[in-house]
C-alpha cells in the first residue's frame, strides 16, 4: 500500500490510509515531542506500524491518541532519549518490544481522565515493565495499577533482587566473547548490583500498594550497598544518574545511608558535580549527624 505524508505543527508523519483506519508508519525531520493525532483524513488513527520510530534519537516525549489500538513490534526501539509516553486509552495491544533498548524511558502516562491518586505512581512502575524486568507478561497496559498487577511487579522485582549478582555471567561470556565489557566479572557484578539499586529507589519513591516486609528487604539492600561498604553501588546510582533530583538523596538519606563515617566521601564524589545535594548533605551533616566540618563548608562550590 501507498505511503502517504502528513505535515502537522506536532510533527510529519507518513502514513498508510484504510477504509476504516489510519496506521502510521514513521515520522519525518527533528521531533523531540511527538503528538500523534487522534484522526487523518477523518479516518480514526488505530496503529502504530513496526519500527515506526526505530532509532529515533531525537525522540524525548510521545503523546498517543484514544483511538489507538496497536503498537507494533519494536515501534519505538532504541529511542535512546524517550523519557515519557503518554497514553490516551487502555485498549492498546502491544506487539514485541515497543521500547526496547529505551533505557531513559521513566514514564509511561495513563490515560489523563483516570482518577486514582496512585497514577502518577503507577507510570515509572509500568515504565519499568516495559524496559527493565525482563518480563513481556508484566507490560499489561489494561492491567496496570490494579492489586493483582502491583503483587506481580514486586514477585518479578524480588527474583530480581535476590538473584545471585554473578548469575548469567557465563551466558554473557558465551554470547559476547569479543566485548570487554560483557567478559569482565566484576564490572557485570557491580552492573548487576546498580541494576538492582535502581529497581529498589524506583519502587521506595512509587510505594502504591507496597508491602512493609518489601519495603524492609529494599531499604536494608541501599543500606548495605552504601558509600564506605563492600560494594558502593546505591551510592554510584544516585550520585551518577539521579544526583539532581531531590527524592532520591532524601530517601538515601532518610535510610541512614549518610553517615558520619562516609560523608566526607560522599563530598569528595561529588566535587562540583550536583551543588544542591552537596549543600543537602552538609546540611544534613548539621542538622541530623549533629557535628560540621568547617574544611567541608569551603569545598561547596555554588
Amino acid at each position: 500500500m501507498r505511503e502517504k505524508s502528513l505535515e502537522t505543527e506536532n510533527g510529519s508523519f507518513f502514513f498508510q490510509e484504510y477504509p476504516d483506519r489510519i496506521v502510521i508508519t514513521g515520522t519525518a525531520g527533528i521531533t523531540r515531542r511527538l503528538v500523534i493525532p487522534e484522526q487523518i483524513a477523518g479516518r480514526p488513527v488505530r496503529g502504530i506500524y513496526k519500527k515506526a520510530f526505530f532509532n529515533r534519537s531525537d525522540l524525548c516525549a510521545v503523546s498517543l491518541p484514544a483511538a489507538l489500538l496497536e503498537i507494533g513490534g519494536w515501534a519505538f526501539a532504541h529511542c535512546v532519549n524517550l523519557e515519557r509516553v503518554e497514553l490516551a486509552g487502555r485498549k492498546v495491544q502491544m506487539g514485541k518490544d515497543p521500547f526496547l533498548g529505551c533505557m531513559r524511558l521513566k514514564e509511561i502516562c495513563l490515560p489523563a481522565g483516570e482518577t486514582s491518586r496512585d497514577a502518577g505512581q503507577v507510570a515509572p512502575l509500568l515504565a519499568a515493565a516495559a524496559v527493565r524486568m525482563e518480563d513481556p507478561h508484566l507490560f499489561s497496559i489494561a492491567e496496570a495499577g490494579e492489586r493483582e498487577w502491583l503483587d506481580k511487579w514486586d514477585a518479578r522485582m524480588l527474583v530480581i533482587l535476590r538473584e545471585p549478582d554473578e548469575s548469567g555471567f557465563e551466558k554473557n561470556v558465551l554470547t559476547g566473547e569479543e566485548d570487554y565489557a560483557s567478559t569482565d566479572f566484576e564490572r557485570f557484578v557491580r552492573e548487576k548490583r546498580k541494576a538492582k539499586a535502581r529497581l529498589a529507589y524506583l519502587r521506595l519513591l512509587n510505594p502504591c500498594g507496597l508491602s512493609q516486609d518489601i519495603r524492609r528487604e529494599l531499604e536494608t539492600f541501599l543500606q548495605t550497598h552504601t558509600k564506605g561498604c563492600a560494594s558502593e553501588e546505591s551510592w554510584q546510582v544516585l550520585w551518577q544518574e539521579h544526583g539532581e533530583e531531590p527524592p532520591y538523596y532524601e530517601l538515601f538519606a532518610a535510610l541512614g545511608c549518610v553517615t558520619r563515617q562516609n560523608l566526607d566521601g560522599l563530598l569528595r564524589d561529588l566535587q562540583k558535580e550536583h551543588p544542591e545535594m552537596k549543600a543537602y548533605l552538609m546540611r544534613y551533616q548539621a542538622e541530623t549527624l549533629g557535628y560540621s566540618d568547617y574544611f567541608s563548608s569551603l569545598s561547596l562550590d555554588l
